[in-house]
């Protein structure tokens, strides 16, 4: 279990990279007004991948930790129990069906303006997901360690 959760830490950096890199992306592309290239596409793909991975850890996680429904001891009144049990995965799977979206949108034969800014929303909304549900050690009763094994000073039971 704690080998999942160092996994699930670490790729959260490459979630996050992919999903800046495409968003900035399609951004330039957006006021650039050029053309929809291969390297975005594959740029798009590989933030799809990620999230994927992410995905599947993150559910282990959640099934194996006992986080399925908040059924942990005191369920979903306490903060990390609603936390995990609900907020954190619940976002991140809308993040990702947005991310999929985004690669829909790269794969569709259309101008280079509209995919550039289609992609450009729902990797941004995606993006934002990400930043605010990752429980970083700055939230309360949920945060975790930027890397795993460093120290932490706020609550390292999670």
């Amino acid at each position: 279990m704690t080998g999942l959760i160092i996994i699930h830490s670490i790729l959260r950096y490459a979630v996050i990279l992919l999903t800046l890199i495409v968003a900035g992306q399609s951004l330039m592309g957006i006021f650039s007004k050029g053309a929809f290239k291969g390297t975005n596409k594959i740029t798009a793909l590989l933030m799809m991948i990620s999230c994927d991975i992410q995905l599947l850890v993150g559910g282990a996680l959640y099934f194996m930790g006992g986080y399925m429904g908040g059924l942990k001891d005191g369920g979903m009144k306490i903060t990390s129990n609603r936390f995990y049990g609900l907020e954190h995965p619940l976002s991140m799977v809308i993040a990702i069906v947005l991310v999929h979206l985004a690669y829909m949108v790269a794969k569709k034969a259309m101008m280079s303006g509209p995919k550039f800014r289609k992609m450009f929303i729902y990797t941004a909304i995606a993006g934002l997901l990400f930043l605010a549900m990752t429980p970083w050690p700055s939230k309360k009763d949920v945060g975790r360690p930027y890397f795993p094994g460093t120290a932490f000073t706020v609550n390292e039971a999670h």
